[in-house]
């Protein structure tokens, strides 16, 4: 009888014990070592899963983009009024970020520490096409609704993704005295209200 596949149980095991030590610590406080105790494993299991630490948050940011994208998914196909369902996704995010925000203030340090990396640009700019793609839909269904003053979708896109990623650099350079949730949602009703039609 052959062995059971338990790849995607310890990968997934993993992930989950690796976002509640991010959650309270930076990329240089976490050690292997910690990840693969609470996971149940040895150093090497883990190692034979993710390269690094580092492949360890790409993971954890990639899963939280994936979240976040199923989420727009969600909302494109519901009727609600779209300034309405712009509104969800912006409080989604601003919630994940204030929840985890150690997770993103490593992940936006270790992006720019990386961003030489040509695998670490290829994984980041296929996220950024993929948000810009979805809320381009979004703001079209806005536009065909009548809701929305007839502008360019993707340009839209790109500046409410612009005006958050912004923000988060801001954020992670001084987390002290940026109030985070408070400037995105005050960006998000700025930007709607050049959306809506008057």
């Amino acid at each position: 009888m052959p062995r059971p596949n338990v790849s995607d149980q310890r990968k997934t095991k993993i992930l989950e014990v690796a976002r509640k030590i991010f959650a309270h610590k930076s990329l240089n406080e976490v050690k292997m070592q910690d990840i693969a105790r609470k996971a149940g494993l040895s150093v090497g299991g883990v190692y034979w899963y993710y390269k690094s630490k580092e492949d360890i948050l790409a993971a954890l940011l990639l899963q939280n983009a994936e979240r976040n994208l199923a989420l727009i998914d969600r909302l494109i196909e519901t009727s609600a009024p779209t300034a309405q369902r712009l509104q969800v996704i912006s409080e989604h995010i601003i919630e994940q970020v204030s929840q985890l925000s150690e997770i993103y203030l490593t992940g936006a340090k270790y992006h720019a520490r990386l961003s030489h990396s040509t695998e670490t640009r290829m994984v980041m700019s296929r996220i950024d096409e993929r948000y810009r793609k979805s809320l381009a839909i979004l703001i079209e269904q806005g536009i065909s609704l009548g809701e929305f003053r007839s502008v360019n979708a993707q340009d839209v896109a790109t500046i409410l993704i612009g005006a958050y990623e912004g923000l988060m650099l801001l954020w992670v350079m001084s987390p002290q005295t940026i109030q985070l949730q408070e400037s995105a949602r005050l960006t998000g009703q700025l930007l709607l209200a050049g959306l809506v039609r008057g």
